[in-house]
């Protein structure tokens, strides 16, 4: 068994051992050569080892030789122990720089509450060191990112340890890999063994979150693979939105890089970075795009068919005003020629008044039939082209802009906006849909509609989206 005062590596002096977990001890030592104070990591090769864990233990030290940033410890040495040496195991050890200072972990258990100014200066910090490892050719994915494994130097300055769980070269290749990572800070593409850039990004804000409420993620609620802290929270909403972003579940929809979600934080401006078209049902046409803070959507019109329709009930009411013109034009003149046939009878000693009365009355009857149900037709079909009326202004596409403040649904086609409303986004009691498919938003007592007459398929698939949006 290894012991304090012990050299090892012929020159390497043990002073205080920091961990020592199943065949893994670290330590802090002096290099007897120069005196200066180093980390030590040792692993045991025993039967009882994963060989997998030798393999990481092994790319570590190959990975940091590669690298030079000066926030992350510099790697000095790689060396072996016989059994002799080693009390009876063989084992194998790593020799890093100190960095006088406590990880983020031992502040949070001592107490101490992280600021949101001194959280926004933690990210930044931790951002350019991702920003270095992801532009690197192949890029190095750290993949245990936690407060355990962030130093908080003497100097202020944040220091990223522990690549224990690195992923370099032969992991972009396609070699698979044991895999790693904490849960809780780990997203879960990383458990399926595809981790990427996005894969260090959500596990920063699950870090920046555990600062921010001094509750591990893994122990705070969850809604939709979601960590909810919101309300746990009292920084700036546009800062709690771009953590959101950085721990979205689904890797689409998360910053992509480093250099992006630094960008964004220093901006503010970060909506338009991470929205992601969802694809929509089969053959649909309809798009949606989704962030933590906006979803716009957009459901084309079904404008061709209503011109048509518009077409054939203005040819139809047309041919009524003329055969209704045509009726009141008889009418008009049944009278001359009653009184005509009246005179022409009188003049002839009144042998045909009773007829021509009997068929004058039964003509009058007939007209009226034809004048009382063309009328009838007439305001049936007029209030039928009203509505299409109504309806040639929405046979443009429908297009909804919706932000945690506000939302706008515009009625467009050609560029042109032929319709327009606007409100509080807070005001929105509920969405839903009506018995032809049609979404709408309710907002008071009123329903501002999203869509047109749609499959059923599509309403379902839209308000779970729009209903998740709001969650």
């Amino acid at each position: 068994m290894l012991q304090t005062k012990q050299t090892i590596g012929s020159r390497y002096q043990l002073e205080e051992q920091l961990s020592d977990n199943a065949g893994r001890q670290t330590w802090i030592a002096t290099d007897i050569h120069n005196s200066a104070t180093i980390i030590v990591k040792l692993l045991a090769f025993s039967p009882q080892m994963q060989w997998d864990e030798f393999k990481l233990f092994e790319r570590e030290a190959e990975v940091l030789q590669q690298l030079n940033h000066p926030q992350i410890p510099h790697y000095k040495d790689y060396f072996s122990l016989d059994k002799d040496t080693g009390k009876g195991l063989c084992w194998f050890g790593m020799v890093q720089e100190y960095i006088p200072g406590k990880s983020l972990q031992q502040l949070l258990e001592e107490g101490k509450r992280f600021s949101e100014t001194q959280v926004r200066a933690i990210a930044r910090q931790i951002l350019a060191i991702l920003q270095y490892l992801h532009q690197l050719n192949p890029p190095v994915l750290h993949r245990d990112l936690k407060p355990s494994n962030l130093i908080l130097a003497e100097n202020e300055q944040i220091y990223l340890v522990d690549f224990g769980a690195v992923q370099n070269s032969a992991a972009v290749e396609g070699v698979t890999f044991t895999v790693v990572g904490t849960t809780g800070y780990a997203p879960l593409e990383q458990f399926w063994g595809k981790a990427s850039p996005a894969s260090d990004l959500y596990a920063l804000g699950a870090t920046l979150i555990h600062l921010l409420t001094g509750t591990s993620p893994a122990n705070l609620p969850q809604r939709n693979l979601r960590i909810q802290f919101r309300q746990m929270v009292s920084i700036e909403p546009k800062f709690i939105s771009w953590i959101e972003s950085l721990t979205e579940p689904d890797l689409e929809f998360r910053f992509q890089s480093a250099s992006q979600a630094l960008s964004a934080l220093e901006t503010g401006n970060f909506e338009n970075y991470h929205l992601q078209t969802i694809t929509p049902p089969f053959r649909s046409k309809i798009a949606i795009k989704k962030s933590p803070s906006q979803l716009q959507l957009k459901i084309p019109g079904q404008g061709l068919l209503i011109f048509l329709n518009l077409l054939i009930y203005s040819l139809k009411l047309i041919f009524q005003i003329i055969l209704g013109l045509s009726l009141i034009g008889v009418t008009i003149s049944f009278p001359f020629a009653v009184l005509f046939l009246l005179g022409l009878s009188l003049y002839n000693g009144g042998s045909g008044l009773i007829i021509i009365l009997l068929f004058g009355s039964l003509f009058i009857y007939i007209m009226y039939q034809f004048l009382e149900r063309g009328s009838q037709e007439y305001q049936k079909n007029g209030r039928s082209l009203k509505q299409k009326l109504r309806k040639i202004f929405r046979f443009g596409d429908y297009h909804l802009n919706l932000t945690k403040k506000t939302f706008v649904i515009e009625h467009r086609k050609f560029d042109i906006c032929y319709l327009r409303r606007q409100g509080k986004t807070s005001e929105i009691s509920a969405v839903g849909k009506n018995k032809y498919n049609a979404i709408f938003l309710q907002v008071n007592r009123k329903k501002y509609y999203l869509s047109r007459q749609i499959s059923e398929l599509e309403s379902n698939w839209l308000l779970q989206e729009i209903e998740a949006w709001f969650q």
